[in-house]
């Protein structure tokens, strides 16, 4: 487990460095899964769209 460090401003660089690593990686992934929905054949999207929306929790 990590040490929590006591000064207020190593916290706050190490939490804007963790937040801009995920921000990066949500674009990367918001890309690659852009870019994988144009693969699939609109038929094939089209046969799916309402599977997902009777299922409940």
């Amino acid at each position: 487990m990590n040490q929590i460090p006591a000064d207020a401003n190593t916290v706050i660089d190490q939490l804007a460095a963790q937040i801009s690593a995920l921000s990066k990686q949500n674009a990367i992934l918001s890309s690659q899964l852009t870019a994988a929905m144009k693969l699939i054949p609109k038929d094939v999207l089209d046969a799916t769209k309402g599977v997902d929306d009777d299922a409940e929790d």
